[in-house]
């Protein structure tokens, strides 16, 4: 059964956040989101790409439990940070403010789910909330602490959170001034001049930070949510659910963005108490990979993260359902009732691949490239009876120029020279396939010139491999820094890797996403992700390069 392609149509837009038209109807539940939801789940943060349906999940969430709290990061006000001369001045000279943003976490947290909880929008109510626990924690004396906590900043209970940032931030300025004594006045109108302030008085006032970061407040916060776990959300029938996303928008200055995130991270599984609370996490995987890099909590490290983190991932037949169910309604809308798949739409000639396994190979395995690549059919097909695989390769060109800048997009953040690390595959020197033993020198030492000019002084490793290759101009040098390179390049999904000559290639969006320089030899064998090629200019034989898995 064939149909007539619907003209000036699409297939949905490629953010879930403005997908209105095909969202609710055409969410594919691959059962991750029950797997992260189970009362067993250790998992906190979902973790995955850019397109690869974090915020697809987060809005499901929202849109089918009763009980949920949404913590957006850009209306915390945590960018008021910045402004804090004391901060700045911690933060300049290497203290670690980890436990107090984790302070900050805890206590945005626990005030968002009360205020949930017990209805806590103006202060009347907040007043009834704080009366009532009190009665009940008079014989407890951890409990009548925490409760005195509480009851401190109980005033702000029914305000913005951004006014609750503010309040703690300038509560622990307050305690450090308290305790410093009459200098502290002086130092703030020295640093605010911008003044040298002496070895001495630096050393006296970090000190004074850390005694205050660890005073008993953290004690008080982890009694408090105690009292969530056996005094307030008691009721199994009702779970409630705390969301966040948009972690990668610049909803705080960029230089404690990252530590509020590994703050958080570090957060969280205290929270896991809370037996009829859960709390979900949406993050970029880049940005991760940032957080993890720059992590300077002591036993911060990525295997205790992997104990509470889930990756997203998609397999070649759910892609494939995702995209039949958009079409379905498509038609369904336009046409007939009756169920429409890409089957009905693609026409294949004997002995050439499949428009989908052409289309599916083109992709990092996510909806967003799988979306991408059929609306530019629709778009330039429309009103036409079927696609064939030439109509397919007709738009590719357009799809890899539009990938490419995407790729480049997402790991900008990480790796300023992105443009030019997936550059390098489009040299003159390199085909599509190629051997590491094989690259010529060449082709490295153009690279190397490239980030020796123009990111010399950018403070990431790989830059440092080249300045080091160019310096010393030695073929191990050479080496080094292409080993770096390819993990690198392999890293961001722009290849793949094969360590046998008939073994699968790899990529990191599917399993492993990481790959180790120790992993790789002359023999190492790397494939340019096909849906680069037409944008760098490359082209090979292949079969099917993603079967099911």
């Amino acid at each position: 059964m064939n149909q007539v392609i619907p003209r000036h149509a699409s297939l949905g837009k490629a953010s879930a956040e403005y997908d209105d038209e095909y969202f609710n109807d055409c969410f594919l539940d691959t059962g991750l989101l029950d797997s992260v939801l189970a009362p067993s789940s250790s998992t906190s943060v979902i973790v995955g790409r850019i397109g690869s349906g974090k915020s697809a999940l987060i809005r499901r969430i929202k849109e089918t439990h009763e009980q949920v709290v949404d913590v957006h990061p850009e209306n915390l006000s945590l960018g008021y940070l910045s402004d804090s001369w004391l901060l700045k001045f911690l933060t300049e000279n290497d203290f670690d403010l980890s436990l107090f943003y984790q302070q900050l976490w805890r206590h945005v947290l626990v005030v968002e789910l009360l205020k949930h909880k017990e209805g806590l929008d103006n202060q009347n109510k907040a007043n009834y909330f704080l009366a009532k626990i009190a009665d009940l924690f008079q014989d407890n004396s951890g409990k009548q602490r925490a409760f005195e906590y509480l009851n401190k900043y109980g005033g702000t209970f029914w305000s913005d959170t951004d006014e609750r940032v503010r309040s703690i931030t300038n509560e622990f300025e307050r305690q450090v001034e308290n305790e410093a004594g009459a200098g502290y006045k002086a130092l703030a109108t020295k640093y605010r001049r911008g003044e040298k302030i002496g070895r001495h008085e630096t050393k006296e006032l970090v000190s004074t930070a850390q005694k205050i970061v660890n005073s008993v407040q953290m004690r008080e916060l982890s009694k408090i949510i105690d009292i969530l776990d056996e005094d307030i959300f008691t009721d199994k029938q009702r779970k409630t659910v705390l969301v966040i996303d948009d972690l990668d928008k610049q909803w705080a200055d960029d230089r404690i963005r990252i530590k509020l995130i590994e703050a958080l991270v570090n957060a969280l599984p205290k929270f896991r108490k809370i037996k009829n609370v859960k709390i979900v996490v949406a993050m970029r995987d880049d940005l991760l990979d940032i957080v993890l890099r720059q992590a300077t909590t002591a036993g911060f490290q990525r295997d205790k993260f992997d104990d509470y983190h889930s990756r997203v991932t998609w397999s070649k037949s759910e892609l494939r359902g995702f995209i039949d169910k958009r079409i379905s309604l498509l038609y369904r809308r336009k046409y007939t009732n009756a169920q429409v798949s890409m089957d009905d739409i693609f026409s294949s000639t004997k002995g050439e691949a499949s428009c989908f396994d052409y289309i599916i190979d083109r992709t990092m395995l996510r909806p967003r490239d799988v979306l991408a690549y059929f609306n530019l059919l629709i778009e330039r097909f429309g009103g036409k009876a079927t696609i064939g695989l030439k109509d397919v390769r007709s738009v590719e060109l357009d799809y890899s120029k539009s990938r490419r800048a995407a790729l480049e997009g997402e790991w900008k953040e990480l790796l300023p020279c992105s443009s030019e690390l997936i550059g390098f595959l489009s040299h003159r020197k390199l085909s599509a396939k190629f051997r590491l033993g094989a690259v010529e020198s060449e082709a490295i030492d153009h690279l190397v010139m490239q980030l020796y000019m123009h990111y010399e002084d950018l403070d990431l490793p790989i830059v440092k491999f080249a300045i080091n290759a160019f310096d010393s101009a030695t073929e191990a040098s050479r080496a080094e820094f292409l080993y770096r390179l390819v993990a690198l390049l392999y890293r961001m999904g722009s290849i793949g890797v094969r360590t046998q000559e008939n073994s699968a290639w790899q990529f990191s969006f599917q399993s492993v996403p990481s790959i180790s320089v120790d992993e790789l030899g002359e023999n190492t064998h790397c494939l340019v992700h096909p849906m680069l090629w037409q944008t760098l200019k490359r082209r090979t034989e292949l079969g099917t390069l993603f079967e099911e898995y």
